[in-house]
């Protein structure tokens, strides 16, 4: 039996990122864009973790890309870090709606999200399913992230629930996968409607 449908936010419930970011930070540095994607492979779980903050995360992204003399301007960095937290601020009201009517469903919500302490700091109050969920599960705060094991099973605790009776829709293969190990009913998420296509089908497979 299914008890609780689990959201990520990154490309989930928040509006796909455009890139358009990167080229912002492309045109007040100097820098080319492709190297600010590039963060997302190299510096980015452990700001997701929260063992580092924005502008630490940059620093060191721009160092190793040999952009020593730009990483010492921490004023600079401040406004690229706010930069890269202001893009992820735009949700989906459409997903909203569907998580809302959900849980009138009967179904708990939940939310696992590898996400930055300073994202909370600035937007969490205003994220409606940060607040309605049964439970958020946000890496900065249980200092795990995805795909890590222990993170979905902190996830299912704070749900209390069982791993085969949670959903969970992620944009990334590789924590689909890790879901799928736990014991999750995992969907690769590639838009709404496909969303509700997966959860409908699954639900009729099961009665």
């Amino acid at each position: 039996m299914i008890k609780a449908v689990i959201f990520d936010y990154g490309n989930v419930v928040s509006l796909a990122q455009t890139g358009d970011c990167a080229d912002e930070m492309e045109k007040m540095t100097g820098v080319p864009a492709e190297v600010f994607r590039s963060v997302y492979d190299k510096f980015r779980f452990e700001f997701d973790r929260g063992t580092i903050d924005g502008v630490e995360m940059y620093r060191q992204l721009l160092v190793d890309a040999g952009y020593s003399d730009i990483a010492k301007d921490k004023e600079l960095l401040k406004k690229i870090a706010l930069l890269d937290m202001q893009s992820w601020r735009a949700y989906n009201q459409d997903v909203i709606d569907w998580a809302l009517s959900l849980k009138g469903e009967g179904y708990k919500i939940g939310v696992l999200s590898n996400m930055p302490t300073e994202f909370l700091t600035y937007y969490e109050k205003e994220i409606p399913i940060f607040n309605f969920a049964d439970y958020a599960c946000f890496s900065c705060r249980v200092k795990l992230i995805k795909p890590e094991e222990a993170i979905y099973r902190v996830c299912l605790d704070g749900l209390g629930i069982k791993a085969d009776e949670g959903v969970f829709f992620d944009d990334i293969q590789e924590n689909i996968e890790a879901g799928k190990k736990v014991g999750l009913q995992c969907f690769l998420w590639t838009g709404l409607d496909k969303a509700k296509q997966d959860f409908s089908a699954l639900i009729s497979s099961i009665k």
